[in-house]
């Protein structure tokens, strides 16, 4: 007898798969009817399930009679799955990392290799994890384990197939339909939802072209950062209601070691941060929230797509991604403890090189979808989903969507002039011209700012002074980052770095100090989950 041992998920297709596997959902909760769903696909499928799936979704299955394991996940990795094998040869598995901790035979340690990572990266990538031992599934990917032990494969790959048989007017009308369609799916009718909406394209384009009741946009104090204004304006436009999140200093800081509990892992993106503490304020205001991530991952919406012709230079180009912040020589000079053979660029050298046969955009995004998608942007909706209970649904990420990313030659996505070229023109039929192609904010966060305040930085002295950056940095070094940044005279002097690295100063200091404020609470406190 096969057991649904866990389940995360959103199935979009569930109406078309409940009457091909002849499954009654009448009368069923969603979460029944899922599981129903997933049931009689493995009957059906097997391993291939996550094939005929169109939705987010982590699966452990398990066979009752001869305890063989099958675990899968979605294939834009939506959803998280993770295992561990322990030293008398069992697996074991969770939707959480934190779900691991307490099972017979686990050990909390720590993958110090990782940590390099993690600095360079400012996330994770990849499919090893800063606990040793916990790997993740990765995205289209499926495990079976049983008497044969650990076997790894995969239902899906990641290709790009280019159709230049059709004009940007007509790539548009494909993603005007696969939008409605994907927004059609997203919620059961009766469901009542809000949107995150900022000054950008996307979101604004989800609002004309949803049922949102409301807009809300996360916005500071400081009236020269956020994109409120724009999006208030894109809400009257539309005749939605719109409220902005006011997210002070005090809410930013004062929710990190929250956001860490929820994260599990590290990650040193403000922006993720910013977000958690202000779902945190709408926990009881609004239930389900779309949200927009994927239109910037398929359709090139990140301003280093216009760079490409310099990333795609020299002999053996490797594309870093969008978030890559501090070299190795940058990372020696902080770590006390380098190993020059953990290499970030190898990884992603690798992890990019399929798509070389690609040209240069279609390649970036391919390492990008592999990479930092993934293991950031998809990642952040997930734990924010998680750590506050907000139901973040996000209609961009179909895969009806994203075969049309697929099928779309880079020259209507980017160029060096626009990007979302052909998503624009989509846009544009439901939006203002000025909303349909505002340049990208980026969703500023005015941190710089926050941590040169001594009411806020206080704790990031103590921790690159106490016993967790001894452990791991040069304390000097690290302490003179600080001093630079804080305008005060560095107690080790690198001029020219320090002036050459002005603008990535915050960032370092940023980094570090969530690295080590995540060490403190998961490998020194007692109990980190209570």
């Amino acid at each position: 007898m096969i057991e649904l041992k866990a389940y995360e998920g959103l199935i979009r297709n569930y109406r078309d798969l409940a009457a091909e596997l002849g499954v009654d959902i009448a009368n069923c909760t969603r979460r029944e009817r899922e599981e129903r769903i997933v049931l009689a696909a493995w009957e059906r499928w097997g391993e291939h399930l996550g094939a005929h799936v169109n939705g987010q979704f982590a699966i452990a299955l398990q066979d009752s009679d001869t305890g063989e394991l099958f675990c899968t996940r979605d294939v834009l990795g939506v959803e998280l799955l993770y295992y561990y094998e322990t030293s008398d040869g069992r697996l074991l598995f969770a939707t959480q990392i934190k779900d691991l901790f307490d099972q017979p035979g686990f050990v909390r340690e720590l993958n110090r290799d990782m940590v390099q990572f993690f600095l360079g990266f400012t996330y994770v990538p990849g499919e090893e994890t800063l606990f040793a031992g916990v790997h993740k599934l990765e995205p289209g990917g499926w495990l079976r384990y049983g008497a044969s032990g650990l076997l790894l494969g995969r239902y899906w790959e990641l290709t790009f197939e280019p159709d230049d048989q059709m004009t940007e007017e007509q790539w548009a009308d494909q993603i005007d339909a696969a939008l409605e369609a994907s927004l059609a799916d997203l919620c059961d009718e009766g469901e009542e939802y809000d949107s995150f909406l900022s000054g950008g394209v996307d979101s604004s384009y989800l609002m004309a072209k949803s049922r949102s009741r409301r807009g809300y946009c996360v916005a500071y104090e400081d009236q020269g950062v956020g994109e409120q204004k724009e999006a208030s304006e894109t809400a009257e436009y539309l005749g939605r209601d719109f409220e902005s999140v006011f997210v002070s200093a005090q809410d930013f800081f004062g929710s990190l070691d929250e956001f860490l509990l929820a994260y599990e892992q590290p990650q040193a993106d403000v922006a993720g941060l910013s977000l958690f503490a202000g779902c945190k304020k709408l926990a009881g205001k609004a239930s389900i929230v779309l949200s927009g991530e994927g239109a910037d991952e398929f359709f090139a919406g990140y301003s280093v797509y216009a760079r490409v012709g310099r990333v795609n230079m020299g002999f053996s180009p490797v594309y870093m991604g969008a978030t890559y912040i501090m070299n190795p020589s940058e990372q020696k000079r902080y770590l006390s403890r380098f190993d020059s053979k953990v290499s970030a660029r190898r990884f992603m050298r690798n992890r990019g090189l399929p798509g070389r046969v690609y040209d240069p955009l279609t390649w970036m995004l391919y390492t990008e979808t592999r990479s930092f998608f993934e293991g950031s942007i998809l990642f952040n909706s997930n734990r924010i989903a998680s750590g506050t209970g907000l139901d973040i649904r996000m209609p961009f990420c179909d895969l009806r969507i994203f075969d049309i990313a697929r099928r779309m030659p880079s020259r209507y996505k980017a160029n060096k002039d626009a990007n979302k070229i052909a998503l624009r023109r989509a846009a544009g039929r439901v939006l203002p011209h000025e909303v349909a192609y505002r340049k990208k904010l980026g969703f500023p966060v005015p941190v710089r700012t926050w941590l040169t305040d001594s009411r806020f930085n206080g704790d990031i002295r103590r921790a690159f002074e106490g016993k967790t950056a001894h452990e791991f940095f040069n304390v000097d070094e690290i302490g003179a980052l600080l001093d630079v940044f804080l305008g005060e005279e560095p107690r080790v002097s690198h001029p020219v770095w320090f002036a050459r690295h002005k603008a990535l100063l915050w960032r370092h200091v940023w980094t570090i100090y969530v690295f080590i404020r995540w060490y403190e609470l998961f490998f020194e406190q007692h109990d980190p989950m209570a």
